[in-house]
């Protein structure tokens, strides 16, 4: 039987402690390291948010949602107007100002 590469062996045992090493999960890091979490947890809740823009629309909410990888992270609202027409606003989830 011959030797397997030298080359090969060192990438299967690399590919093996880099897919066991749990660092390289993001949510890891997040723990790891405070800042990272502090920017993936938003201020403005998602109730807040709806409440911001029914105040300044005077329509009806439709949907909601976090976009986590814009920076700054944003809650898309999707709202009902008067006369039928839909307009999505988007709402700095760190600081609540919407932003269109």
């Amino acid at each position: 039987m011959k030797n397997p590469r030298p080359d090969a062996v060192i990438f299967t045992v690399l590919i093996g402690v880099f897919a066991a090493f749990p660092a390289f999960d993001a949510s890891a890091r997040a723990v790891a390291n405070p800042l990272l979490l502090a920017q993936a947890t938003p201020s403005v809740s998602a109730d807040e948010a709806a409440a911001l823009v029914r105040a300044q629309s005077g329509g009806r909410i439709l949907g909601l949602r976090l976009e986590n990888r814009a920076r700054p992270p944003v809650y898309r609202v999707k709202v009902l107007l008067d006369g039928g027409r839909v307009r999505v606003y988007r709402v700095d989830a760190s600081t609540g100002k919407i932003l269109q």
